[in-house]
């Protein structure tokens, strides 16, 4: 999931479910991947300004290391610095970790089924007037602020 706008501004909100992990690093595997690579690589080409909202790089953080680490999904020390390292590659190429407003997070928790971490990213979006780039989620049809939204998918994966 992704915050985009073509003026110059991107924040980056990734999924929860780590089966859609992929889509945040642009793996073939993942259906709309195409998009979430184009978007990456406009915020590391310079082209746009991008933000990882804070409760997002800790959702990747610990999925990253789930799914590097045991058989059933338990984090290792290696898999830790996996995912530290995946964190400041993203920032590296041109992503700044920011927090969105508690208030505005709040208020889009509580007035919808979206996730902490969504909610959070919906409240960057409304500050940075940008447009918020989604997976299929009926959750985002219905927000307590004007966002507008992109779907890099349509379906479920």
């Amino acid at each position: 999931m992704f915050i985009y706008d073509e003026d110059g501004r991107i924040v980056i909100e990734p999924v929860p479910e780590l089966g859609q992990l992929h889509g945040i690093h642009a793996h073939d595997g993942e259906r709309g991947h195409e998009r979430v690579g184009t978007l990456l690589e406009r915020v590391a080409a310079g082209d746009v300004a991008g933000y990882l909202a804070e409760a997002n790089a800790s959702e990747v953080h610990y999925l990253v290391a789930r799914f590097e680490g045991t058989a059933d999904d338990r984090p290792t020390t290696a898999s830790l610095r996996t995912a530290d390292r995946d964190i400041r590659t993203l920032a590296r190429n041109g992503l700044t970790l920011a927090r969105g407003d508690w208030r505005a997070t709040g208020e889009s928790k509580a007035d919808g089924n979206i996730s902490l971490a969504d909610a959070a990213a919906v409240a960057l979006a409304s500050e940075h007037d940008a447009t918020l780039v989604v997976r299929a989620d009926d959750g985002f049809d219905s927000l307590p602020v004007a966002v507008d939204i992109e779907r890099f998918r349509t379906e479920g994966i």
